[in-house]
Order: C-alpha cells, then sequence, then structure tokens
C-alpha cells in the first residue's frame, strides 16, 4: 500500500482545466519533485493537498484511507504541511508570533511571552536556523523567511511537506 495516492485528481477554474486526471504514488520515506511549464498545474496540485484547493474528482488516499482536506488547518490534522510560494506571514509580528500563530501559549488569559519565544526556537533548531524568534519577520530577507515557513511546517510534526518552488 502506498503512503500518499493521487487518484484521477481534476481541478477547474474559469476558462482553465488546470488538472486532467493526475494519478501517481509516493511511498513514505521518499522526497519528490514535480517539474513542469507555468500552468502546469504543479502549485494546484500542492494546494489540493494542502487543503487550500478541493478537487473537482478524484481522489487523495493517506495510507490507504480517504482524504478530502477541507482546509489547510484540515490538512495540517492530517499531518500535511505546505510551504507556499507566495509567503504568508504577517510581516509586522515576530518570527515566534508567526510560528505559533492560531496556537499561541497562553497564561492567565495573556500570550505566555516566555513559553512563544521557546516553541519558536525549538521550531527553528529542526532547521538549523539561527534566526532570534523576537525578529520581526517583516525585516527578513526572503530566503530567512523560507528557512521560517520549513520550520513551521517540520515543527509541526508533518509527516508531508508540500514546498512550492522553494528557493
Amino acid at each position: 500500500m502506498s503512503f500518499l495516492e493521487f487518484r484521477g485528481l481534476t481541478k477547474r477554474f474559469p476558462g482553465v482545466l488546470a488538472l486532467d486526471g493526475v494519478s501517481f504514488t509516493v511511498e513514505r520515506g521518499t522526497c519528490h519533485a514535480l517539474i513542469g511549464e507555468n500552468g502546469a498545474g504543479k502549485s494546484t496540485l500542492g494546494k489540493i493537498l494542502a487543503g487550500v484547493y478541493t478537487a473537482d474528482s478524484g481522489q487523495l488516499l493517506l495510507s490507504g484511507q480517504p482524504i478530502a482536506p477541507a482546509s489547510p488547518l484540515a490538512a495540517r490534522e492530517l499531518g500535511i504541511a505546505m510551504v507556499h510560494q507566495e509567503l504568508a506571514f504577517c510581516p509586522n509580528l515576530s518570527v515566534a508570533e508567526n510560528l505559533c500563530l492560531g496556537d499561541l501559549p497562553r497564561r492567565a488569559g495573556f500570550v505566555d511571552r516566555p513559553a512563544l519565544r521557546e516553541r519558536a526556537r525549538a521550531m527553528l533548531a529542526t532547521v538549523g536556523a539561527d534566526i532570534d524568534p523576537d525578529t520581526i519577520i517583516g525585516t527578513l530577507s526572503t530566503g530567512r523567511e523560507q528557512l521560517v515557513q520549513i520550520a513551521a511546517a517540520v515543527g509541526t510534526g508533518a509527516q508531508i511537506i508540500v514546498m512550492d518552488e522553494p528557493t
């Protein structure tokens, strides 16, 4: 049984057939690259897996079980994370705040800043990133911002990480 299977995925946008019956399998512990021209559907396929888009037809299977992540949160709960081509951070927040957005550690009803920094440091350490968690993310280079996004994906314990045009 394959770890991840795409069966006949189709996705249409107004006037565009982005995916036309895409099928392939991925084995656990392997790394794959999708290569193709602009508009070939690579990003669309990743976004379906990551819950950004839904397929018009076809099926996704994870460890033999059908899945249909209806949102990025649903995908994350399945152990799927995506590093997007267009970075999706809040530029005026710190690295730590961006890494833990939606799951900020709290104490007595307030954000627990020491716990926030420690959680962010641990996530950054998983990818060997020497970035101060208190740095405002908008001041980082695009490459370092993408490294933070990779740390976020790895730090959540994702078993599948989709990287859309990593630099």
